[in-house]
């Protein structure tokens, strides 16, 4: 029974550590891809970066009055997106929970084992 407990925790925080590890890996190029867009943003010229006002301005003239027209749907697109893009933090965070519960249980192991009463007054040696 121990055994298939120990094979049992073995399996989730294996598991734990593949979700934790493609979360991060998702993030991070979801970040990177991110990061370049903007270095590219910043590097450009002026005359590029001087479009880049307009072209913000006219998406905002156009989710405005979206906005104003279906207010509930607005929200809930919104939430979408949010949700849609993090769900590699949800991956991480899986992950998390499920290699918490194998490093928990290791502890509480460590601290129920008896170690006994060692007599240091003897002359003998304490092992055995």
């Amino acid at each position: 029974m121990t055994r298939l407990r120990r094979n049992f925790r073995s399996t989730k925080s294996i598991a734990g550590a593949a979700f934790v590890g493609f979360g991060m890996f998702i993030l991070y190029e979801n970040l990177a891809g991110a990061v370049a867009w903007l270095s590219h943003l910043l590097g450009s010229n002026s005359f590029e970066a001087l479009g880049v006002l307009p072209a913000f301005m006219l998406a905002v003239s156009q989710v405005l009055p979206a906005h104003a027209a279906d207010h509930q749907h607005f929200l809930q697109a919104s939430l979408q997106h949010m949700l849609v893009s993090s769900w590699p933090l949800l991956l991480v965070m899986a992950g998390t929970v499920l290699s918490r519960d194998n490093f928990t249980d290791d502890d509480k192991a460590v601290q129920k084992k008896d170690r006994g009463i060692v007599d240091l007054t003897t002359g003998r040696s304490t092992l055995k």
